[in-house]
């Protein structure tokens, strides 16, 4: 058996490890354009404050593939038959190929002399221009543009954002979790703000803005090889074709409330190397539904939400509680937890911010693939110990808040 894989992101370099596990004599040939090896996108923000080095976001080396006997190539692929499975410049073919090129850095408007982090050639530049600049504009306030912020606050930049939309983080929370965190963020951001083009550290918007440097964090676009496109792939990671697997940014994925969505999570492209790998080498793997868990933290603030925001269910209703982690009489932290459930109380998504707002959500997530409703959750024992947790935690709180709306 031989087996294509092209890119080696978190989908590609885990569906070439998945793919040896299952078929440990099957030929491996692992294409990257980059030459890294396998690193995490997630931790570029880090190395272009310095507090990471390049080889240190590294997960899997080159010299690491080939000794698990999978042919490392630092080689671009821009074309493929899909049919006969051949790539092209090689009259190699081959009886699986996975595709798994990722995504490329979008600008819904003319962008030049501004600067994109997608990479890491484009993490290192940022960086070494970085410390020639005292200003900054971020055009985007989404998961990435806020990290970068952080990181050139934390260099000591004065830094300034843009957002089209009315609140940070659009993709991630809804408008009152983003005020909340906005409170917390010491950096000058401007919403509503419809930017129509960089020239060379001037942003045209219904002002002009300067600043030494402008980066652009307005999402990103499948990155397609010739005769492909965006590939819709089901549970198995297949993509309509014998043989023909994909995974990662370049995928569309029909998620578990029934939405078709591009892949843009690392953990989703994760999973999907993995039953992609597996499936291409034999076996007969499915992954589950992606459910959206995401979260990070900038600015001191740990974010994390899973599932369908409000504005997204409709007819949903809410319930947001503001609070401590811990019993009234010890020192705790501020936690802020909000629950979306559809009219009968079903769970639909939660978002929080505060300290172990990534466990919540990973309850949560839980709650949701078993479809439980805000009266078990709001039941639900929860450990307790006046150090670590209250008797009744936040989560339970929000869903018998929601519970009391519905009765």
């Amino acid at each position: 058996m031989k087996i294509a894989i092209i890119g080696c992101g978190a989908a590609g370099g885990t569906a070439a490890q998945f793919a040896r596990k299952t078929a440990r004599d099957a030929e491996i040939v692992l294409y990257d354009g980059e030459g890294y090896g396998q690193y995490s996108k997630c931790a570029l923000p880090y190395v272009v404050r310095g507090m990471m080095e390049p080889d240190r976001i590294v997960e899997f080396s080159p010299e690491w593939f080939r000794r698990q006997r999978i042919e490392y190539r630092e080689e671009r692929v821009d074309a493929v038959d899909m049919e006969a499975r051949v790539i092209e410049g090689s009259e190699e073919s081959y009886d699986a190929i996975i595709v798994a090129t990722g995504a490329m850095p979008a600008s819904p408007f003319p962008a030049e002399g501004a600067y994109f982090l997608r990479t890491m050639e484009d993490a290192i530049k940022i960086r070494e221009e970085a410390k020639k600049a005292r200003d900054i504009i971020i055009i985007g306030a989404g998961l990435i543009g806020m990290e970068l912020a952080e990181s050139f606050h934390e260099m000591g930049l004065e830094v300034k954002i843009l957002e089209y939309m009315p609140s940070i983080l659009p993709a991630m929370v809804d408008g009152d979790i983003a005020s909340h965190i906005r409170k917390n963020i010491d950096v000058d951001i401007e919403t509503g703000c419809r930017v129509e083009a960089v020239e060379d550290g001037v942003v045209i918007a219904d002002e002009e803005y300067r600043a030494d440097m402008v980066v652009v964090a307005t999402g990103n676009r499948p990155m397609v090889v010739k005769e492909s496109r965006v590939m819709d792939v089901n549970m198995k990671c297949e993509a309509g074709m014998d043989g023909i697997y994909a995974a990662g940014d370049c995928t569309s994925i029909t998620d578990f409330f029934g939405r078709k969505i591009n892949v843009g999570l690392g953990s989703i492209a994760a999973r999907q190397g993995r039953t992609a790998g597996i499936n291409a080498a034999g076996g007969n793997e499915e992954m589950l539904p992606p459910v959206l868990s995401r979260t990070t933290r900038i600015f001191g603030m740990e974010i994390a939400a899973v599932g369908l925001l409000e504005r997204e269910a409709k007819g949903s209703i809410s319930a947001k509680y503001s609070g401590k982690d811990l019993p009234h009489y010890m020192e705790g932290k501020s936690i802020v937890v909000k629950v979306v459930a559809d009219g009968d109380g079903k769970i639909l998504g939660c978002q929080a911010v505060g300290s172990g707002a990534a466990a919540i959500v990973d309850r949560m997530a839980v709650a949701i693939y078993n479809e439980m409703n805000v009266r078990e959750m709001a039941r639900m024992e929860n450990a307790y110990a006046p150090v670590v947790a209250p008797t009744f935690d936040a989560l339970s709180i929000a869903c018998g808040m929601i519970e009391r709306k519905l009765k």
